[in-house]
């Protein structure tokens, strides 16, 4: 036997002691659904199924990608707003103008908070 098949025979080996395969049937209906959702989120049915009870599992949300990227963006954008303040309330600090700049402060970290709990599921 070459080195190459007994590498990969060793490897299977190990990868069946650490992982298990699942068959599942579904509704052809819903086999379907999952196909045109594996398609926008480009990847495969097996690896959607996958993604989505790993994601149950762990109590996590499982959101479509265009969501989680505009979830990512709007938590950039919360911060650049805070940074904009932060400039703002220190310029304002020295010519002794804003007075409440830490009212606002506070608002935009809890909308941050609010997005960060949203992500990872934490909303109730």
């Amino acid at each position: 036997m070459t080195a190459s098949k007994e590498y990969h025979k060793k490897y299977k080996e190990e990868y069946k002691k650490q992982n298990k395969y699942v068959n599942i049937s579904v509704p052809l209906e819903m086999y379907h659904l999952l196909e045109k959702i594996a398609v926008v989120e480009d990847t495969k049915v097996s690896t959607l199924m996958r993604k989505i009870a790993i994601d149950y599992l762990a109590n996590k949300p499982t959101l479509p990608k265009e969501i989680h990227d505009d979830l990512i963006e709007v938590k950039r954008l919360i911060r650049n707003i805070a940074n904009n303040v932060n400039q703002v309330a220190h310029h304002s600090n020295i010519i002794q103008g804003m007075i409440d700049e830490h009212n606002l402060l506070e608002h935009i970290k809890k909308l941050d908070e609010t997005v960060t709990s949203y992500t990872k599921g934490n909303i109730r």
